[in-house]
């Protein structure tokens, strides 16, 4: 096994065992049943059933460890957005410390980010402008995706059908920022675009 299980729950839809992986883990896919569970402290409750993804070919795989610049992730989930004419992926990865981190994969372009705190005036993406700067960051693009399911176990609760809106901002060196807006708050993820050549699949 190239991860180690943190703790079980039972799916409380078929009682299959549920192998949580991650210790902040909020949301988790039955594999046996396909019902989406949500974790609340001590409780195990079932939100109802989340659209199968179909397969598409992929180099990150769920629970299939990597390595990037000597360092280890193991997937753990994914979500999938659809944009119209196509879709793409946020998979959620934990290092070989426990750390939790986002891999962006959207038509071959993978980013590699980290949830920071960075706190923003602004509490939706309308207020921002392609071309702007926020200190030495560029705004590149703005956009948003509909939730079309997920699989495996993720830190946060996300709903089916649910636009995704998001800010990117770059600078040199391939460093990038994004905000994401959700109801009441913006999240800030910190990272740099990767090379996919450069993922060793372990």
């Amino acid at each position: 096994m190239l991860y180690e299980e943190k703790f079980t729950e039972n799916c409380p839809q078929c009682g299959d065992a549920l192998a949580i992986h991650f210790k902040y883990t909020k949301l988790i896919k039955c594999h046996s049943c396909k019902s989406t569970i949500f974790l609340e402290d001590d409780s195990v409750k079932l939100i109802g059933k989340s659209a199968v993804l179909s397969p598409e070919p992929s180099l990150i795989q769920l629970h299939k460890a990597f390595k990037f610049q000597k360092k280890r992730f193991t997937p753990l989930g994914k979500i999938r957005y659809s944009y119209g004419r196509g879709f793409w992926e946020e998979w959620f990865l934990q290092d070989e410390n426990g750390k939790p981190f986002w891999l962006s994969i959207d038509e071959g372009d993978f980013v590699l980010e980290e949830k920071i705190n960075f706190s923003l005036p602004f509490k939706k993406n309308r207020e921002f402008k392609v071309g702007q700067y926020l200190n030495d960051y560029q705004i590149t693009e703005i956009g948003e995706g509909v939730c079309v399911g997920f699989e495996g176990e993720l830190p946060e609760a996300i709903k089916l059908n649910e636009t995704h809106q998001y800010v990117h901002l770059s600078r040199g060196n391939g460093e990038l920022l994004t905000l994401e807006f959700a109801e009441n708050e913006t999240m800030t993820f910190k990272g740099q675009w990767i090379d996919p050549l450069a993922i060793e699949v372990l």
